[in-house]
């Protein structure tokens, strides 16, 4: 989500944007010389493995490291040249699945592509504007979902039967799609995967588990042909 903000904001800046498991990284995106790269490590407690090996061999090779964390002073923090911060400064939240570390660390994405934007002058300061706007919107949009959890927790009891679970979506809603499998897997401690919805489209589905579709925002052609 963070890459999609930065290459939505920052195109015709010349700039090459990409996205990377820390592991897909480490293995295969590493050139010998980084001294022209940026690397925007994502991470909530700042303390994984893949993640914070991957940024330090960038390290070695000459990026520059700027990471979005929420745990202030953890492992991540000493190797880094600067660090956005998403967390209180209490870090009472250690939870992989906690809903405000995971938005807070989107719009923190958001806020930082607009900002390269602003010093680029990719976009007018009306533009950057109106987009700050649409951001402050976010905690009245999760209030109205949060109203719903009772409709949604009877949706589940009525719908939900198998003990194992599999979760797709597109374009923005594969971060939902993510972000319920991150969700999950911590909090029942089994392994869910998620997947992109056109990767299931030609492949026998009869020995799947449950499929849950993240769907929002398509409109009727497209949510027809994923159902």
């Amino acid at each position: 989500s963070v890459a999609d903000a930065l290459t939505h904001y920052l195109k015709g800046s010349g700039m090459h944007i990409s996205s990377r498991v820390a592991s897909e990284l480490s293995g295969f995106g590493l050139n010998d010389d980084l001294s022209d790269t940026l690397v925007i490590p994502i991470t909530q407690s700042g303390t994984t493995t893949d993640t914070n090996r991957a940024v330090a061999m960038a390290k070695d090779r000459g990026a520059h490291i700027l990471s979005i964390v929420n745990r202030r002073q953890s492992d991540i923090t000493a190797k880094s040249h600067g660090v956005f911060y998403t967390s209180d400064g209490r870090d009472i939240e250690m939870s992989v699945a906690s809903t405000k570390a995971f938005y807070a660390q989107i719009i923190a994405g958001q806020i930082l592509a607009l900002y390269f934007s602003q010093l680029l002058s990719v976009i007018t300061e009306s533009d950057i504007a109106a987009a700050l706007r649409n951001l402050e919107t976010a905690p009245q949009l999760m209030a109205r979902l949060f109203e719903r959890r009772n409709v949604i927790a009877a949706s589940v009891q009525n719908t939900v039967n198998k003990r194992y679970w599999a979760i797709v979506g597109s374009g923005p809603n594969k971060a939902a799609a993510d972000e319920i499998r991150i969700k999950l897997s911590e909090l029942c401690y089994k392994t869910i995967s998620s997947d992109i919805v056109e990767n299931k489209k030609h492949i026998d589905l009869s020995a799947e588990p449950l499929i849950l579709v993240c769907a929002a925002g398509n409109p009727q052609a497209v949510a027809e042909d994923v159902v």
